[in-house]
């Protein structure tokens, strides 16, 4: 269902992109997308990091809004997740500890119940600008259940999700390649993406990968396209290449990208995995972060 864009979202502000969310489960990859959102969060400046550990709630097993069990028939089943909840509660709080400062104050949450539920929730509840997930990147049995994760984020996230390799070099962010298809349904989205910039200080670069060959002209129209819907301080590039991701990281690498950042479309968002949708490759295969906007969650 498409979405409005959140109530604080103003895309010529740049005290926008204040407040991150950040998932975790405690594994090493969540722990290195934790880390790399503190270190966004000083490059921006300050920010607000939301640290939110969510469980699925046992079948028949019903919770209040903070992740407190209404007690049923099975009390070892209630015993257990009790432990469970209290368990990370205090994880989260050891975490807080740890990453938070002055600059980068680090909130913790515990939620139980469905993932993509309590995401869609928590980001309206806690007008979220951004979040930050990692991800293994490789196509392995345990990374077929954390990407799956990312990709419920992404489905149904109605903000910006930033992708996180264990893999990939500490985030310094000063440029940025967002490819563009010149749709003007993703021009929102491109907004979004020119926020982050603005409020990074890093340079935006626009490129549109192109399957003919006519280069000068696809510079032509990408510029004549991103005038028309307001996109300031960004340069143009083409270049060709029949497979559009590999066009991406080519002129990713080119420009010495720090994030790559992709619009996608589709009420699936990442779903099309076994269509290897452009935007789930590049998350896979790209040397850098990948800031992902699923439109079919926002309208203009």
């Amino acid at each position: 269902m498409s979405r409005s864009l959140p109530r604080h979202y103003n895309s010529n502000q740049n005290s926008i992109m204040e407040r991150i969310l950040v998932l975790t489960d405690f594994s090493d990859i969540a722990q290195r997308g934790l880390e790399e959102a503190v270190r966004l969060a000083r490059q921006m400046g300050g920010a607000e990091l939301y640290l939110l550990n969510t469980e699925p709630a046992p079948q028949g097993r019903e919770f209040s809004a903070t992740g407190d069990i209404y007690y049923t028939d099975n009390p070892e089943e209630d015993r257990f997740m009790i432990a469970l909840i209290r368990k990370n509660k205090e994880r989260l709080e050891a975490l807080a500890a740890q990453y938070g400062s002055e600059q980068v104050r680090v909130t913790p949450f515990m939620e139980v119940g469905d993932l993509q539920e309590i995401v869609d929730a928590f980001i309206e509840k806690r007008q979220v600008d951004l979040i930050v997930m990692g991800t293994s990147g490789e196509n392995t049995f345990e990374e077929y259940f954390v990407g799956n994760h990312t990709e419920q984020v992404i489905r149904v996230a109605h903000v910006p999700v930033i992708s996180v390799k264990v893999t990939d070099r500490p985030m310094d962010i000063r440029n940025i390649v967002l490819a563009s298809d010149m749709n003007d349904k993703a021009a929102t989205g491109m907004r979004h993406v020119q926020a982050l910039a603005s409020k990074l200080g890093a340079q935006l670069h626009l490129v549109h990968v192109s399957k003919s060959g006519k280069l000068q002209q696809s510079r032509a129209d990408l510029e004549r396209y991103v005038r028309e819907h307001g996109i300031t301080n960004y340069t143009i590039g083409a270049i060709e290449d029949s497979d559009t991701e590999e066009g991406i990281k080519r002129y990713a690498a080119k420009v010495g990208a720090d994030l790559i950042a992709v619009i996608t479309r589709g009420r699936d968002g990442l779903a099309a995995l076994l269509s290897h949708s452009v935007a789930h490759d590049v998350i896979r295969e790209a040397s850098v972060p990948v800031l992902t906007v699923n439109m079919s969650e926002l309208t203009a």
